[in-house]
């Protein structure tokens, strides 16, 4: 099963925080179970059922560094929650296949990270308009990234079906590949020194929103439906 945290940070702030640990993708160096470190979470279990098997916790983080009114510096990484995913490994059937599910939802979270970047670095700011219009492509891609998690889950039944899960596999390590020369988190972006500005037009309007400096919590209520959740039904009864 999967969820995921939406982060942003501005430099225009100076903030200390107290938060949970992350690990950002190009630091995975092996995806297994040792990595989930958080316990059965009974809100979880609740919404997504008593035959839940794990849930990974990740998100898209972007931060903007070095602001002048000539460009800016992004960093958009991918993490993995540690503290908040978690498993009933080794009680699972068919551990290997469902932590293959479960790196792909990982795989998935950075694919959009690398959309990101490449929306960033072909887009056109003004220093102006530059947080805002930023602010904006994040919560559309984290909102196509929702989607296709849900789809992931929804087409390989959380794994179950083996051959839907192997022609998602296949799928993502393509546009892992494809986007391969988005793989760096960090960019500089230059600010255009004229009135106008462009941005993607199939983009929807921007919505203004309440912002905390971390955390977007303008975002729809946690519901299992939108997350991405890795439902192994074989499970032994508890």
């Amino acid at each position: 099963k999967f969820t995921s945290l939406l982060c942003l940070v501005f430099s225009s702030y100076l903030v200390v925080a107290q938060q949970s640990p992350v690990i950002e993708y190009a630091a995975i160096s092996s995806f297994d179970w040792s990595i989930f470190k958080g316990k059965v979470n009974p809100k979880h279990v609740a919404e997504m059922g008593k035959n839940t098997g794990a849930v990974t916790v990740s998100s898209i983080s972007y931060s903007t560094v070095d602001i002048s009114d000539r460009s800016s510096t992004v960093m958009i990484t991918a993490r993995f929650h540690p503290k908040e995913s978690w498993t009933r490994y080794p009680n699972l059937n068919n551990p290997d296949q469902a932590l293959e599910h479960e790196k792909r939802h990982m795989d998935i979270t950075e694919v959009y990270a690398r959309k990101f970047r490449q929306l960033v670095s072909t887009s056109h700011f003004t220093a102006s308009h530059f947080q805002e219009e930023i602010g904006r492509l994040f919560k559309e891609i984290v909102s196509q990234q929702r989607e296709e998690q849900t789809r992931y889950d929804q087409e390989t039944n959380h794994s179950i079906n083996t051959a839907q899960q192997q022609k998602w596999n296949t799928q993502i390590d393509r546009q892992l590949e494809a986007l391969k020369a988005y793989s760096t988190p960090v960019l500089t972006v230059t600010f255009t020194h004229n009135s106008s500005y462009f941005f993607p037009s199939s983009l929807p309007p921007f919505r203004p929103a309440s912002l905390d400096p971390f955390c977007l919590s303008a975002l729809p209520p946690f519901r299992p439906s939108s997350l991405d959740p890795f439902c192994l039904s074989a499970l032994p009864p508890f």
